[in-house]
């Protein structure tokens, strides 16, 4: 049977090779969830460390990948070509039947390791992802969220790729971070509906009001706790459905 190599680029100039996959585990394991959120999960013995991915290289061989035969990976997989391309339609073909791609706006705050009320801080926003992630599902969407670590450059383009592939985009204002606005802002300039959303007090200091900027804080769907947040973004979205589900294209031909 053909084995299946795959090289991860990472930022940095880092690489990560995962070597003698089936066709299968190549596409549902690594290229879905590439396509899908920009990310890969790799096992470290009974770890799961996950890695945020610039690009996906596929080669197919004939001979599985032993690294203590002394054969290098590049030796092996030289007379291959990429083929990224292959299962990156099936990829797609699979995602378009399914879910529609909708980018996450969140502040990257607090720390998974650092003190108490970074510990805190860190639980409070990931839960609010997670609680956002499964409402989408019930409407046959995906949730995109980068936060992962990039070099700023290719973090920016990420991050507009990601907008601009986006049905629609859901923007959690709280903390008033520059890289929210800024995110929001282009969705807004590539004609992407966004659902403002914010707690009424700050997530880093408890007690202090959430202050939206002027020029969109009567947009911004306010909320106490996740079961009010889940509400307010269903009932948007309920509301809203043909404008939300309408490609972009689509949309700038209706009001043009």
């Amino acid at each position: 049977m053909p084995y299946y190599q795959i090289q991860a680029i990472l930022s940095g100039n880092r690489t990560k090779t995962i070597t003698n996959k089936t066709e299968n585990a190549t596409l549902t394991d690594f290229v879905l969830p590439f396509i899908s959120n920009g990310a890969i999960e790799l096992n470290w013995g009974n770890n799961k460390n996950t890695y945020q991915v610039l690009e996906l290289r596929i080669y197919k061989t004939k001979n599985a990948w032993d690294k203590k035969g002394g054969i290098k990976f590049e030796v092996l997989t030289q007379k291959s070509r990429n083929i990224y391309s292959f299962f990156e339609k099936k990829a797609m073909s699979i995602l378009k039947a399914k879910t529609y791609p909708v980018f996450i706006i969140m502040p990257i705050q607090g720390d998974k390791f650092g003190t108490q009320n970074d510990q805190r801080i860190f639980k409070e926003f990931e839960l609010r992802f997670q609680q956002i992630e499964a409402l989408l599902q019930d409407f046959d969407c995906t949730a995109i969220r980068i936060d992962k670590e990039y070099a700023l450059e290719e973090l920016v383009k990420r991050i507009k790729q990601e907008i601009e592939r986006s049905l629609f985009v859901i923007a959690d204002l709280t903390e008033e971070r520059p890289s929210c606005y800024f995110e929001a802002g282009y969705g807004e300039a590539k004609g992407k509906p966004i659902i403002y959303i914010a707690s009424k007090e700050s997530a880093i200091a408890p007690g202090s009001k959430t202050n939206i900027h002027f020029d969109i804080h009567r947009n911004v769907n306010y909320f106490s706790n996740h079961e009010e947040m889940n509400d307010k973004i269903k009932n948007v979205i309920e509301k809203n459905k043909e404008k939300l589900f309408t490609p972009a294209e689509e949309r700038i031909l209706q009001t043009g």
